[in-house]
């Protein structure tokens, strides 16, 4: 401990802050880790690879569904949705633990005052009465912590790395918010497009049950013929509720998506627009994938701070110095009589080194090290689970590409027999129950059809979520709020972009 009273020593406070310099030069230099890599595959197993060979196009993709209601619902989503409200909040909160990480840093400075007054008494040991005294006192104290091993760097490089962290969630909300909102629209504008099909073929087997009913009463049909036509109807009247189930609960969905309470919307999604299309995806390669996805980027950005937590639990083994210093005036009065004013300064540095701790620093610093674990075995789950969502969303396209091919083929032969049927029965030679079952046959083959395009735009929807792309799109343009590292070159090998960059050495 370095303690200089004075006040006609004013120069002692330079003096030890010259022979510190040498120390304080210390804080210049930071420490970097390596960042961690996970391997990837050269080519998406399930993408063609002519759509492979260019980046992915995944800027505003819900606009390419070309469906203006459909944009309008993700604008109001982003807009009031509270999902992401949320997620801004929270990014504020970590935007100020970096100012207060940044503010431990710098030196603090108080104004402090105190007043002592003293009454006349008798000292027994000296015999002889004391004064009355009035001391009253004013000034600045100043502290530093000197960091000399990177401690506060260490906190400060956490505080920066969750801050991005919140920032790629903030991200990743706004991205399921667009996906949530093409889902259940998806899923609105196929349960309506089924439930006018299914209500066409209602209307088609009523009138194959009155014409079996008829027969029955000629005597040309039986008791058989008119329960299965009945039993027909009654299976395909009871798909109409479920439809309407799920069309209600998509529209109260999509109301509370764009902040509105359950209902608001149901008379704008009552009707049915034009037929959504599917657009073709490039989904890129693999390597994209860490650079564009939210959820991966929060995961590299934790990790970062959980490096940073471990440096700060290791620094803690090594001294600490605190710089501190008092200037200030002094005024006395020592029976009513005014003895003046005086200056007062008071500089000093104290380092404190741990000695004996009762385990607790490196119980700290194991503690740190499992959470940085933790974060590494999290990251690479994250790629991993990029890399299946991709994958999964691929293979259902694909499925769905050879499945719409085999519908088609159905589609197209049902049609022709039913021109066929009603060409025979103009003619004479077939009745109209025949019409009736061959028209059943095409409006069934139609509800299968509709239900793959459902099944395409969904998969569609989520392989444009699983690219990680559309947060771009609403992202505010505004400055860093803590500096980070370039992201390093792309190669085979995927490392993660740098959260929170101390300063270099």
């Amino acid at each position: 401990m370095i303690s200089i009273f004075s006040p006609r020593r004013p120069a002692a406070a330079p003096v030890l802050l010259a022979a510190l310099v040498p120390v304080l030069a210390l804080t210049a230099c930071g420490t970097t880790s390596s960042p961690p890599a996970v391997d990837l595959p050269a080519r998406f197993i399930n993408g063609a690879p002519a759509a492979q060979a260019t980046a992915a196009d995944v800027g505003a993709w819900w606009q390419r569904f070309d469906d203006a209601l459909l944009r309008q619902l993700v604008a109001d989503a982003v807009a009031n949705g509270h999902d992401l409200r949320v997620a801004v909040a929270r990014v504020e909160v970590a935007r100020a633990g970096v100012q207060a990480a940044t503010g431990a840093m710098l030196p603090g400075v108080s104004a402090v005052g105190a007043r002592s007054v003293g009454e006349t008494g008798y000292s027994v040991i000296a015999r002889q009465r004391l004064p009355n005294t009035d001391i009253t006192r004013a000034g600045l104290n100043a502290s530093w912590e000197v960091d000399l091993f990177g401690a506060l760097r260490a906190a400060r490089g956490a505080a920066a790395a969750d801050l991005l962290a919140a920032d790629h969630a903030r991200r990743g909300v706004l991205l399921s918010v667009a996906a949530e909102v093409a889902r259940h629209y998806v899923t609105l504008r196929s349960a309506q497009e089924r439930s006018a099909i299914v209500q066409d073929l209602v209307r088609s087997q009523r009138e194959t049950l009155r014409l079996t009913e008829k027969l029955r009463a000629a005597g040309q049909g039986s008791d058989f013929d008119v329960d299965r036509a009945l039993a027909d109807l009654a299976a395909t009247q009871a798909e109409l509720p479920r439809l309407d189930a799920l069309a209600a609960a998509s529209r109260h969905r999509l109301a509370t998506l764009t902040g509105q309470p359950a209902g608001t919307l149901d008379a704008a999604l009552a009707t049915t627009g034009p037929a959504l299309t599917a657009p073709d995806v490039a989904p890129g390669q693999p390597i994209e994938l860490p650079q564009r996805r939210p959820d991966v980027m929060a995961a590299e950005a934790q990790l970062r701070a959980a490096a940073s937590r471990l440096d700060e639990a290791k620094a803690s083994r090594f001294p600490r110095l605190v710089l501190n210093a008092l200037f200030g005036t002094q005024w006395t009065d020592i029976n009513a009589l005014d003895i003046g004013r005086a200056r007062f300064a008071n500089v000093g540095a104290t380092l404190a080194l741990p000695l004996f701790a009762g385990g607790q620093i490196d119980a700290a610093i194991d503690a740190a090290g499992a959470r940085e674990r933790e974060a590494l075995a999290s990251y690479e789950r994250s790629v991993l689970q990029a890399l299946e969502d991709v994958e999964r969303a691929l293979a259902v396209l694909a499925g769905e590409a050879r499945r719409g091919a085999d519908l088609d083929q159905s589609l197209a032969a049902r049609e022709r027999a039913l021109g066929r049927a009603l060409a025979l029965y103009r003619a004479g030679q077939a009745d109209l129950l025949v019409v009736l079952d061959v028209e059943r046959g095409l409006l069934a083959a139609q509800l299968a059809r509709a239900a793959h395009h459902t099944d395409r735009l969904l998969a569609t929807v989520h392989l444009y979520r699983a690219l990680g792309g559309g947060w771009e799109v609403a992202e505010p343009a505004r400055p860093p709020a803590a500096p980070v590292a370039n992201a390093p070159a792309s190669s085979s090998r995927v490392s993660p972009l740098a959260a929170a960059a101390a300063p270099a050495s």
